[in-house]
C-alpha cells in the first residue's frame, strides 16, 4: 500500500490519533517507563518472533492509556511495535492487534484458532447472546435469528422507531446549553422499547432500560464482587429481573402476535427441532437490547458532533431529508438517505461504536510470523485501521465524500472500515443498527439545527463505548424559528460541501 502524505492542515480531530499532552496528568502519566519485553519465547526450532510490547506501570500497566486515549494509544502501539504487540493492562498482558492484515487474520479465523474474548473483559451480560458464542452453536443460532433480521421485520422496527423518536424530540430544549450525551442515551432508550419489545417507554419500557443501563455500566467496573452496593451486584440483580420477565413475557404462551422484535424471535423456528426456547429469547433479545442501545447511542452522538462542527454537511443532510414526506419514514425511504448515510458512515469511522474486537487464543498459533501461546487474550484494534494514512486520504480530516461512488477509500482493504467487526463474528443487527441511527438523525434534522460552542473539540473519553467526558454542550434552535432567507442555504449545493475552515 502507498503511504499517503498528510498536509499541515490536518489539525482537525488530533485527539483521535495522537494522545494528548496538554493536561498535567497526561505528561505525568507518559512520563513513566515503557519497559520493553517480549510476551513468550517461542518454541524452539518454530522460527517464530516473539511478540514485543509494554510492561509500563506496575500492575496498571497501559490500562489507563487504553481507557483514556483508546485509538491514539494502539496507534502508538502499532508505530513502536508494529501490528502485532502487547501491553499489560491492570495485571494483565493482552496481545494488541491492529492493522488491515493483522486484523483480518485474526477475524477470519482460518485456523480455528481464536473464540470470542468478551466474556473474560466484561463479565457474564452477554451471555447467550451471538457475542459471547463460538461455533458452532454461534452459527446455529445466527442463522436462526437471521428471520428476525429480514426487510419485513426491519421496516416494521422502523417505523415504531422513527415515530417514537419524532415524540420524544418534541421534549428537547431549545435556545439553551444543554448535555447532548445523557439526551441521546435517553433518545436512544425511547425509540428502542417498541421496536425491540411491543412495549411503550412509559412507564414500562423506562424500567426496562434503566436495568439495561445497569448492566452496561458493570462493563468497566473495576470492583467485580458480588457485594450490595457494588455496580457489579446491581447489574447481576438487574439481568436477573430483565431474563425473568422477558421469559415470562414467551413462555407457555406460544408464539407471540406483533411486530416487535421479541415476537418476530418467539416465532423463528417453531416448526424446527431446532427452535430456541424461552430462555434463549429471553437472552438474544436481552443481548440486542443492550448492544442495539449502547453502540447506537455511540454512533449517534459521534455524527451530531461531527454534524454540529460541519454546519455545512449538517444543512445538506437535512436538505436531503426535507425532500421527502414529513410521514415518518419507512426502512426504504431511509435507505435513499445517501448524504446522511455517509456523514454516519465517516463519524463512525473517526469514532467507532465498537473501537475494538475482543478473542482470545484456544492453542498455540501464529499470527503474521509472531507466536501467540493458549489462553493469550487479544484485542483487535478495527478502529486503528480506521485512522492510517496508509489506507486513507487525511485520515484525521471529516470527508463525508470519501464514502461516494468513485472514491470508496473504504474498499481499499476490506479492514479498512469495519464498524461492525467482520467474519463469521460480523455484527448480525448493523442494518438494524444504522437505520435507527438513521431514523433518530433524521427526526433531528427535520425539527431542529444545532451548533456547537465556537472552537470547541470534544474531549472523547473510551473507558467503555466512545462519549465526549464533558458531556457535549450543545445549542439547539427549531428549525422554524430560521430565518427566511436561510431556507436557500438548506438546500445548499455539492460544491460548498467541503470544511469551510480549509
Amino acid at each position: 500500500m502507498t503511504t499517503r502524505q498528510e498536509s499541515p492542515r490536518d489539525a482537525e480531530n488530533l485527539r483521535l490519533v495522537a494522545m494528548d499532552t496538554s493536561h498535567r496528568f497526561d505528561r505525568v502519566l507518559q512520563s513513566f517507563p515503557r519497559r520493553t519485553g517480549e510476551l513468550a519465547a517461542p518454541p524452539a526450532g518454530s522460527g517464530l518472533l516473539p511478540v514485543r510490547g509494554d510492561r509500563g506501570i506496575p500492575f496498571v500497566g497501559f490500562g489507563i492509556h487504553t481507557l483514556r486515549y483508546g485509538p491514539a494509544y494502539q496507534l502508538q502501539l502499532l508505530r513502536r511495535h508494529g501490528p502485532v504487540s502487547w501491553c499489560q493492562a491492570f495485571g494483565r498482558k493482552v496481545v494488541v492487534v491492529s492493522g488491515p492484515d493483522a486484523v483480518q487474520a485474526v477475524l477470519a479465523n482460518k485456523d480455528k484458532a481464536f473464540a470470542t474474548g468478551w466474556p473474560d473483559v466484561i463479565g457474564p451480560w452477554f451471555d447467550g447472546g451471538l457475542l459471547a458464542m463460538n461455533a458452532p452453536e454461534h452459527l446455529g443460532h445466527r442463522r436462526l435469528m437471521q428471520a428476525a433480521y429480514g426487510e419485513e421485520a426491519l421496516d416494521a422496527y422502523v417505523r415504531c422507531m422513527a415515530e417514537d423518536a419524532h415524540t420524544a424530540l418534541e421534549r428537547w430544549p431549545a435556545g439553551r446549553r444543554f448535555a447532548a450525551v445523557a439526551a441521546i442515551r435517553e433518545l436512544s432508550g425511547q425509540v428502542t422499547t417498541r421496536a425491540i419489545l411491543g412495549l411503550p417507554y412509559e412507564p414500562a419500557g423506562r424500567r426496562i432500560m434503566r436495568a439495561v443501563e445497569e448492566c452496561i455500566r458493570a462493563e468497566t467496573a473495576a470492583l467485580r464482587l458480588r457485594i450490595p452496593g457494588t455496580l457489579w451486584h446491581r447489574a447481576y440483580r438487574a439481568r436477573r429481573q430483565l431474563l425473568t420477565s422477558l421469559t415470562r413475557a414467551v413462555a407457555g404462551s406460544g408464539p407471540r402476535e406483533g411486530d416487535d422484535f421479541l415476537s418476530v424471535l418467539s416465532r423463528v423456528g417453531r416448526e424446527d427441532q431446532g427452535r430456541f426456547d424461552s430462555r434463549q429469547i429471553a437472552e438474544h433479545t436481552l443481548f440486542t437490547l443492550i448492544a442495539s442501545h449502547d453502540t447506537t447511542a455511540a454512533a449517534t452522538m459521534a455524527t451530531v458532533y461531527f454534524l454540529g462542527r460541519h454546519p455545512e454537511w449538517q444543512d445538506r443532510a437535512r436538505a436531503e431529508c426535507l425532500t421527502g414526506a414529513e410521514t415518518p419514514p419507512t426502512a426504504a425511504a431511509l435507505s435513499r438517505l445517501e448524504t446522511l448515510d455517509s456523514v454516519i458512515k465517516e463519524s463512525i469511522r473517526l469514532v467507532s461504536p465498537s473501537p475494538i474486537n475482543m478473542r482470545v487464543t484456544v492453542k498455540d498459533t501464529e499470527l503474521l510470523g509472531h507466536y501467540l501461546p493458549a489462553g493469550q487474550l487479544v484485542s483487535v484494534c478495527t478502529a486503528v485501521n480506521q485512522l492510517l494514512p496508509e489506507l486513507w486520504d487525511r485520515p484525521q480530516h471529516f470527508d463525508p465524500e470519501r464514502f461516494a461512488e468513485g472514491r470508496n477509500e473504504e474498499r481499499v482493504h476490506r479492514l479498512a472500515w469495519a464498524p461492525f467487526g467482520s467474519g463469521q463474528h460480523k455484527c448480525i443487527g448493523m442494518h438494524f443498527g444504522m437505520l435507527k441511527v438513521k431514523a433518530t438523525l433524521e427526526a433531528m434534522l427535520r425539527r431542529f439545527e444545532w451548533r456547537l460552542p465556537d472552537g470547541y473539540e470534544a474531549p472523547w473519553r473510551f473507558t467503555s463505548l466512545p462519549a465526549p467526558s464533558d458531556g457535549l454542550p450543545v445549542v439547539l434552535r427549531p428549525l422554524r424559528e430560521r430565518p427566511e432567507h436561510d431556507g436557500q442555504r438548506l438546500h445548499g449545493n455539492r460544491e460548498t460541501g467541503s470544511d469551510r475552515r480549509q
